[in-house]
């Protein structure tokens, strides 16, 4: 099939007017001017008028259990207030809750033209269970929590048993050491192995907050002092930035995903830059906690991925505010923070670079001969050198998202099944 629009954006770079691409099974086999791809003896070909066609968002970083605690928690209170109300919160939800909450956000996030999410699942089996109910490409990323030094082979046996459930449904499964508060040292750098040994992607939340700052620098804060009293063993602390704690603990896999990085010094850039991490960053979730400005001029220049991610409900809008997971909106925040920046490069933020984060930059993210046929479509009405622009300022749902060659939603009645 041949689906013909008025301009496709391909990658950064790469607009293309009067354009076609082909899509054959789950695949795309030709992008380029319509009079260039000229279509085989009884192809279909589609056209789908005045639109852009432009690869679907890649989600570097959501929880999607939790879309349901929009407005649930109070925003003017410590990080580790708003954490102690989400394990309050998390007591009282049942797995109906939990199921009903992960299958809104994909449906939010298939409305918004996302084809692949990378999601923090910390409920096991929950994946398990979902995955065939959406067309969303959910990469499952198991949480690992364990503070106490006896945790560290049941952390490793935890992950042992997702990976064998979720691996064979997933486009790309991995783990998800919580943050450094949470898991031990010595879990750390064993969890950090066993990726290592399964060629497994990892993530981890780091540098997130200032009593997380405060707690590894200082020995102080409200966040030493809660968990100091769960039990955790402090004597890791006092010795550096979280950044450098990950370090020295071994925490770094080969691929490893630091998401938030909201607090950094020159030697914690360094650091990221030698373990060859790539940064995750949740623009709406950054501002509604209040943080600095986030450091992309610094991280860019020493050659970090950056990517983008929605974070999850329970840290963006507040009382009867209307939000859903949306790459879109995450865009236009981190775009109206740095407006210097060019849309081409945000959209390769929620595009390549996130695919690129979970080794996946040959199969996702470009609309590209060979590439998973992920794609998005809006409306379009201006020129051709308007289209990143309008797509990074696009609002509502996208007219259709297209997963794997097929229809995954679309507004109406789609002309492409």
């Amino acid at each position: 099939m041949i689906l013909r629009s008025r301009a496709i954006w391909a990658t950064k770079g790469c607009v293309i007017g009067d354009a076609a691409v082909r899509v054959r099974g789950d695949r795309i086999t030709g992008v380029g001017g319509y009079r260039d791809l000229l279509p085989d003896d009884g192809e279909p070909v589609v056209d789908i008028g005045e639109s852009i066609i432009f690869p679907a968002f890649v989600n570097a970083h959501c929880h999607l259990e939790y879309s349901g605690l929009a407005g649930e928690l109070s925003r003017d209170v410590s990080f580790t207030d708003w954490l102690n109300q989400m394990v309050s919160i998390k007591q009282s939800l049942t797995h109906d809750d939990h199921e009903t909450a992960w299958l809104a956000g994909a449906e939010m996030l298939l409305r918004s033209g996302c084809g692949t999410v990378v999601n923090i699942e910390s409920l096991p089996g929950l994946y398990k269970r979902m995955a065939p109910e959406t067309p969303l490409q959910v990469c499952p990323f198991t949480e690992l929590i364990g503070y106490h030094p006896e945790d560290v082979s049941e952390l490793v046996d935890l992950a042992k048993r997702e990976l064998m459930a979720n691996a064979p449904l997933a486009l790309n499964a991995g783990l998800s050491a919580h943050a450094p508060y949470t898991v031990t040292p010595e879990a750390l750098n064993v969890l950090a192995m066993f990726a290592d040994e399964h060629s497994l992607c990892t993530t981890i939340h780091l540098a997130e907050s200032d009593d997380e700052w405060e707690m590894f620098t200082d020995e102080s804060g409200p966040l030493y002092d809660t968990m100091g009293a769960l039990g955790r063993l402090m004597d890791d602390c006092g010795m550096g930035t979280p950044v450098q704690h990950l370090a020295k603990s071994g925490g770094f896999a080969k691929k490893t995903m630091v998401v938030h990085a909201n607090r950094l010094t020159e030697a914690d850039v360094e650091l990221l830059w030698r373990a060859d991490a790539d940064v995750v960053h949740c623009p709406r979730s950054h501002a509604w906690f209040g943080h600095g400005g986030f450091d992309y001029d610094r991280l860019a220049k020493a050659g970090l991925n950056i990517s983008l991610g929605t974070d999850s409900l329970a840290s963006v809008g507040e009382g009867r505010e209307t939000v859903t997971l949306d790459m879109f909106a995450e865009m236009q925040e981190f775009s109206r923070n740095h407006p210097n920046l060019a849309c081409e490069d945000i959209l390769q933020m929620a595009t390549a670079n996130g695919a690129a984060a979970i080794k996946l930059e040959n199969e996702l993210g470009q609309i590209r001969d060979g590439f998973i046929a992920n794609m998005s479509m809006i409306p379009f009405n201006g020129t051709l050198s308007e289209v990143p622009e309008m797509i990074l300022h696009h609002s509502g749902s996208v007219e259709m998202l297209m997963i794997e060659g097929r229809r995954a939603f679309s507004r109406g009645d789609s002309i492409v099944d």
